[in-house]
């Protein structure tokens, strides 16, 4: 049974996650901002669900852009179950538009979620993973963070840098034990576009009202030709959490297969590039040992 800590888990793949991993027996605890307020119905429909199934499923107040709320997150599950095996840091939102449209202060507050939410919720929780000896931290990227296609700079921009975050964690927390692993997910219909923001500056967007407005039609007709189910994500994820510890591969591709497959082609050379440059300033020394990649972990019947 494994302890987990999922962020972002009202709705969508947070949401999918924790119900998926409290089914397979594992003691959950579900992150969500608000409680007694925007997401009350969430954390009564998670409550009501763990006794209605006999799950070991707790909801814990958890706002991402709090340190202090990140801090007593982690502390209570520690409270609750003795130690943290896992942490999901799956809470974003996304601002879509041309980046000439958003002000500094709005790609700030992509970034404080996206970015400086995941670092806060792990920087709570390393400290006692270092202690284990043992754990995983997962962060819950998105393929735009390898290739990045008009009208998500902002998106791509902050879970590029998450990605950056987790392949350093990835090398300093070997050491200790602790693995660091990101999850890339493509765009799957969640409530994170409903939740989208656009940009605040109607004036700069009106400049680019051809082109995004084409794009945004073009996108949605694909994706509603052929909707993809964002419990593949979920799966993915849990997949992850019960891969044996140290057999987890750096980076999980969850994308339809032309993508995915040119996404981990990227990977790989990006592997042989940081060997390549890390050997040539003589730090190679310094580097996780990988196992041999597996990266769609199969998630156990």
């Amino acid at each position: 049974m494994t302890v987990a800590l999922v962020t972002g888990a009202s709705t969508g793949f947070g949401r999918l996650t924790v119900e998926t991993l409290a089914r397979r027996g594992h003691q959950v605890f579900a992150g969500l901002r608000d409680i007694g307020g925007r997401n009350a119905k969430a954390a009564a429909e998670l409550t009501a669900l763990a006794a209605a199934e006999a799950l070991d499923l707790r909801v814990v107040e958890l706002d991402v852009t709090d340190q202090f709320s990140a801090d007593r997150a982690v502390a209570a599950v520690i409270d609750a179950a003795g130690r943290i095996d896992a942490v999901a840091n799956n809470a974003g939102m996304i601002f879509p538009g041309p980046v000439e449209a958003f002000t500094a202060e709005e790609a700030q507050r992509q970034f404080d979620v996206n970015v400086f939410g995941a670092l806060r919720v792990s920087r709570a929780a390393l400290p006692q993973l270092r202690r284990q000896g043992v754990g995983v931290l997962i962060q819950v990227g998105s393929t735009s963070s390898r290739v990045t296609i008009p009208y998500g700079g902002l998106y791509a921009a902050s879970k590029a840098a998450l990605g950056s975050l987790t392949e350093a964690w990835h090398h300093e927390l070997a050491p200790f034990g602790v693995e660091s692993v990101i999850v890339d997910a493509a765009p799957y219909p969640t409530s994170i576009g409903a939740n989208a923001v656009p940009p605040a500056d109607t004036a700069r967007l009106e400049a680019y009202a051809e082109g995004f407005g084409g794009f945004v039609t073009e996108l949605t007709a694909l994706q509603t030709q052929a909707p993809a189910d964002p419990q593949t994500v979920a799966d993915a994820i849990v997949a992850v959490i019960e891969s044996p510890a140290g057999k987890r591969p750096l980076r999980t591709v969850v994308a339809p297969a032309p993508q995915r497959d040119a996404i981990e082609t990227l990977n790989a050379a990006a592997v042989e590039a940081a060997r390549t440059v890390s050997a040539d300033m003589g730090v190679s020394a310094f580097l996780a040992q990988d196992p041999s990649p597996d990266r769609r972990p199969a998630r156990q019947s």
